[in-house]
């Protein structure tokens, strides 16, 4: 397939990829001394992965039971602990959504902050949560339960928590879900093998765990399919026109070239799918997203809402404040460039792509912003594009904009114009014009 590179066809491929990840780990060690520390939402200052110690880990069980009649659905969080290890949990919430907190230990509510301090040997926290949610227009949702099924996002289940545990302390945490006779529930995690209707909450990047991700639940379809070496699920809620076997068909298509770009990407996927009135655009999540079911696979200009939000995916970070345009850039690049190598878009189709994103670009003057629109990512493109080509001359083919791309998903943290400008200038040996100060500025 044309400009589609193969990996790990031969030793000699192998040892390439081992050293120039080793190079990445180097070269992301240089720039994060030079990278402001931050702490996640949902983690502590300072924390590191797991420790493994059986004396220090508690039991997470998240169960959650779907009322179609009352809009939203009822959560239990337990803590099981030897000893009092999860000394406190605290969150903000919104008092639209979330109401009727009770269990045991200790609760301070200020109506719109909640702290629970569950007793040594661990309790049960329980709430309610209203799960419709609209985005942009209204009458459009982003999270929506109907008498017969719902799609949301686990984020929803449990805002964003900070947590006081003994040092070392981690938790190993599980999902539930139940609902109306005949309800089926899929996420992106796997299910318990010694006991299906529990989800295992795998996120060992975390102390404490909780559920993240789109998810689907009532009378859904679900298709299975595996390609690349990742564990793929199609589903959605039954009679909403998602095209199963076209997605399919697209992921078998560009799955390879998506995870020769970005190895790292996630071994286990879910998409999402539904009709009106949900919003008709796609989000993504971890090991997850969410797409319209009557968003084309591929839109007019040639890029893909769906393979965007795989890019996503596969680049596992966010830009800092102002920079939005750089994560959102590099996504819509990569929807056309993975087309381009895996031939799913013809060398004209490609060339047309990038000419009507140049076209769109003309409608914008700056890039910073908090939140990319589309001409601002349309001229973060020819950025991009600009970066690669730069670059891939430069280094005489050996890197290109693959590479920065990589290294960027490898470090995982908020990125900036900085560390870009760090991580394509090592591998260049050099400035680059087309990401100079004096070229993003006046752009």
């Amino acid at each position: 397939m044309p400009g589609l590179k193969m990996c790990c066809n031969s030793t000699l491929d192998s040892d390439f990829r081992f050293m120039k990840r080793n190079f990445f780990l180097s070269l992301f060690c240089l720039c994060a001394l030079q990278a402001p520390v931050c702490v996640a939402d949902n983690s502590v200052a300072g924390e590191v992965p797991r420790t493994g110690r059986i004396d220090r880990v508690y039991q997470l069980d998240y169960e959650v039971s779907f009322v179609p009649a009352e809009g939203s659905a009822h959560v239990a969080v337990t803590v099981r602990q030897p000893r009092n290890l999860l000394r406190s949990l605290s969150f903000e919430y919104d008092p639209t959504r979330y109401d009727g907190f009770s269990g045991d230990g200790v609760i301070e509510d200020t109506g719109s902050r909640l702290t629970w301090e569950p007793p040594g040997t661990g309790g049960t926290l329980k709430f309610s949560v209203v799960i419709n949610h609209e985005r942009g227009e209204a009458g459009r949702y982003d999270s929506l339960m109907r008498n017969h099924w719902a799609v949301f996002r686990g984020d929803d289940l449990l805002p964003p928590a900070r947590i006081r545990a003994l040092k070392g302390a981690a938790s190993q945490a599980r999902l539930r879900m139940s609902g109306p006779s005949g309800w089926s529930f899929i996420s992106a995690y796997r299910r318990s093998e010694n006991d299906p209707d529990w989800f295992e909450v795998d996120r060992t990047d975390r102390k404490f765990e909780r559920p993240v991700g789109w998810m689907a639940a009532g009378n859904i379809g679900v298709r299975w399919g595996d390609r690349a070496g990742v564990r793929f699920a199609i589903a959605g809620p039954m009679g909403q026109g998602i095209r199963y076997s076209d997605i399919k068909a697209f992921l078998r298509w560009n799955l390879p070239t998506l995870v020769n770009i970005f190895p790292d990407f996630p071994k286990r996927i879910l998409l999402v799918s539904a009709g009106d009135p949900m919003w008709r655009g796609g989000l993504s999540g971890p090991g997850s997203l969410y797409i319209h079911a009557d968003r084309p696979l591929i839109s007019a200009n040639g890029t893909s809402t769906m393979l965007h939000e795989l890019v996503h995916l596969a680049q596992g970070y966010r830009a800092v404040p102002g920079q939005d345009w750089i994560v959102e850039a590099l996504a819509e690049f990569y929807t056309l460039e993975i087309m381009r190598r895996s031939g799913t878009l013809s060398g004209m189709d490609y060339k047309q792509g990038l000419e009507k994103l140049e076209s769109w670009a003309g409608e914008e003057d700056i890039l910073e912003a908090d939140e990319s629109s589309g001409p601002r990512t349309a001229k973060g493109v020819a950025v991009m594009q600009a970066l690669d080509d730069e670059l891939r001359e430069m280094t005489a083919g050996r890197y290109s904009l693959d590479d920065v791309a990589g290294q960027l998903s490898l470090a995982g943290a908020p990125v900036s114009i900085e560390q870009l400008r760090q991580v394509a200038e090592l591998l260049a040996g050099q400035p680059l014009e087309s990401i100079s100060p004096q070229r993003i500025d006046t752009d």
